[in-house]
């Protein structure tokens, strides 16, 4: 009986179980197919307690217990004892960190238990010998129970162990795929800006280099031309960084707002009528649309500057991408508890699967009639950006070759009277 106390306690000593059994082997699996480094060096003693100890001695260990125990039952009258050696040889069979074979053991030990009763010496009056082989066959049913929970909660907490570390490596390479996205948004973002600010920097240096060099020689029509050359590209640098300050102060929260109450839709009448004459300047038609009704009671908390930006840029985007002859249209009015304005345009339009990449920074539609015009790909984001810091919302539809009708929404609030 120590001895199968003594092996069903070893049994608990090694952790090394495999997924086969419901546990995981870190390196049970590599044990078998090789020896490493420190088995090849390990004491001889050590490696007859670990072979003593593995999984499948645990089988033979379990086997020889039973039967041991069966032909002690049928030699001596162990009496109320008899439950103990099969309940250790259950203890044993949980090494195997098979729920089933320990299920099997139990039941063999319960039937050999029966068994017993009638075929080894008779250890006292007939009642007590029935009533301690009930009691055996009870202490063998705990013993099959203690195992069954005790390998279930091991497998439950190794399943949980390996989800927990799925979960862990996949928040690990959802955050190196991050940081590449970023790396290369980075680079991206290098190229782009590198590119848009050595354009109008190339025509500055090359401009007024020549009017440095050759001033004397030049007419003066050539030198006027050269001059509002050289004051293009300034002013389109003085944009592109004007932008870049917008972009970035966006992105780090220091995008500040100048809140106060204004009459939105005669801000974006009076922005549309100051922007007719680029329109107009590129042989196309601008209306504006404002709904009053029911909006003398109405103002906006905004920022009328801010808000003026925005229907600028929309209208020159509007301009840039449409054809010439076309009209372009600003609507302005009040919906529920909200002003919204549209402004659409009858260009190229915008495919579906670019859509959702407007507002992303330095993104310009994939065509050569797009690359064709001067752009830098910030004025949507800058737009996007500053209608989410009024609390508003902006929507895009478009459809190819007939147009684009982009629409942003502006809380309102009633005025006292």
């Amino acid at each position: 009986m120590i001895l199968g106390v003594d092996i069903g306690t070893m049994g608990w000593l090694s952790r090394d179980f495999d997924q086969s059994g419901g546990e995981v082997g870190t390196n049970a699996g590599n044990n078998h197919a090789s020896l490493d480094t420190r088995q090849i060096y390990m004491p001889l003693n050590q490696r007859i307690v670990k072979a003593l100890l593995s999984r499948s001695s645990a089988y033979a260990w379990t086997i020889a217990l039973v039967v041991g125990f069966f032909i002690l039952d049928l030699a001596l009258p162990l009496g109320v004892a008899a439950g103990v050696p099969y309940s250790v040889a259950v203890m044993a069979s949980m090494r195997t960190g098979r729920i089933r074979f320990v299920i099997v053991i139990t039941f063999t030990g319960i039937a050999l238990t029966l068994a017993g009763l009638a075929m080894s010496p008779d250890g006292g009056e007939y009642w007590k010998v029935v009533a301690n082989r009930i009691m055996a066959i009870f202490v063998i049913v705990g013993a099959g129970v203690f195992g069954f929970h005790a390998i279930s909660v091991r497998r439950r907490a190794t399943r949980q162990a390996i989800l927990f570390e799925q979960v862990r490596r996949r928040r690990i390479q959802d955050a190196n795929v991050q940081l590449i996205r970023s790396a290369e948004a980075r680079s991206n973002f290098l190229g782009q800006i590198s590119h848009e600010l050595r354009t109008p920097l190339t025509s500055l240096t090359a401009f007024a280099h020549i009017l440095d060099e050759k001033s004397d020689t030049l007419s003066r029509d050539r030198i006027k031309a050269h001059s509002e050359v050289i004051s293009r590209s300034a002013r389109r640098l003085e944009v592109l960084i004007s932008d870049l300050v917008d972009v970035s102060g966006a992105e780090t929260d220091s995008f500040e707002l100048d809140l106060t109450t204004i009459d939105l839709p005669k801000v974006v009448s009076d922005t549309a009528n100051d922007y007719a004459f680029h329109v107009s300047s590129r042989d196309q038609e601008l209306t504006v649309d404002i709904d009053t009704t029911n909006g003398s009671s109405y103002r906006a908390i905004a920022d009328s500057a801010r808000i003026a930006q925005l229907v600028t840029n929309l209208l020159s985007n509007a301009s840039k991408y449409s054809w010439p002859g076309s009209v372009i249209n600003v609507f302005c009015g009040l919906e529920g508890d909200k002003y919204i304005v549209k402004v659409t345009d009858r260009g190229g339009g915008i495919s579906r699967e670019d859509i959702s990449k407007v507002f992303t920074p330095f993104f310009r539609v994939d065509n050569a009639e797009v690359r064709a015009v001067p752009g830098a790909g910030l004025g949507l984001t800058i737009v996007k950006s500053i209608v989410e810091l009024h609390g508003g919302h902006i929507y895009i539809e478009s459809e190819i070759d007939v147009g684009t009708t982009i629409s942003f929404t502006i809380p309102a609030v009633i005025i006292d009277e």
